[in-house]
């Protein structure tokens, strides 16, 4: 059976809200795999994609607002049943902010440990999530994605390095860590302030999957001071001025009758 947001139950949510991630089995389905991985490798291979780290110390590569590049990928960013997942999980009216489509190749290093929310330029009364979205299997030996469980309730420690140091952080240091493989089609969904990290991959298949930030429904443009970073959300917007149009589409709106 898929999983959507009338299948799954108070504990899934209840787990979600406690720890700040939780594991949704079979979002997608097998026909639905094979429509939007080859449409992946196709934009991997034509788009310019951003690289974190080079060479001997190649983390991944990521086509950043992938769902501006084809209409597969926007499809599956406003997938009902990935957003309807997120809106039960939040437990609020939720926005598209953007997608990624990321490539962890063979031999990639592992992925730092971080949370999201410092590269996100907006604010809203329910801060966002993110849902990761396995296009192939992904064993921990591939670089599944690992959590640490309520990380996302810790008060902000006021360093800006615990964004990219996170296990230096001292009260996060000692907290556990929970590894979370997939099977294609299944979904992780993390809090923006949730600490996680990713293994390397040491096999010889690329993972491959897609994150989609979702932001409460009423969030405005906050900018980071990263030009890059703020440049992500479009031109010319300002401090406070609401996130909303065909940009940032509600997603209410996929999975709605």
């Amino acid at each position: 059976m898929l999983s959507t947001a009338e299948t799954l139950s108070a504990e899934t949510v209840a787990s979600y809200r406690r720890d700040g991630f939780v594991h949704v089995p079979r979002v997608l389905d097998a026909a639905e795999i094979d429509e939007f991985l080859p449409d992946a490798l196709d934009v991997l291979s034509a788009v310019e994609k951003t690289h974190w780290g080079e060479g001997d110390d190649t983390v991944l590569d990521f086509v950043e607002n992938a769902q501006l590049t084809s209409e597969a990928m926007r499809r599956l960013a406003l997938h009902p049943r990935v957003t309807g997942v997120a809106e039960r999980l939040a437990g609020a009216p939720l926005r598209l902010f953007k997608s990624e489509l990321l490539r962890k190749n063979g031999g990639s290093l592992p992925t730092e440990a971080h949370f999201d929310e410092f590269a996100l330029p907006f604010a809203g009364a329910e801060v966002g999530l993110t849902a990761w979205v396995a296009l192939v299997d992904v064993p921990v030996e591939r670089g599944c994605l690992s959590f640490v469980p309520g990380s996302h309730r810790l008060p902000p420690s006021g360093r800006a390095a615990d964004a990219w140091d996170a296990y230096g952080r001292e009260e996060v240091r000692w907290m556990p860590r929970v590894a979370v493989p997939v099977r294609a089609g299944d979904c992780t969904f993390h809090h923006t302030r949730v600490v996680h990290a990713a293994a390397g991959n040491s096999t010889g298949r690329p993972r491959i999957s897609v994150a989609t930030v979702y932001m409460d429904a009423a969030a405005v443009f906050r900018p980071t001071g990263n030009e890059h970073i703020d440049g992500l959300a479009g031109g010319g917007l300002v401090t406070g001025q609401p996130l909303t149009g065909e940009r940032f589409p509600l997603v209410g709106e996929a999975h709605s009758p």
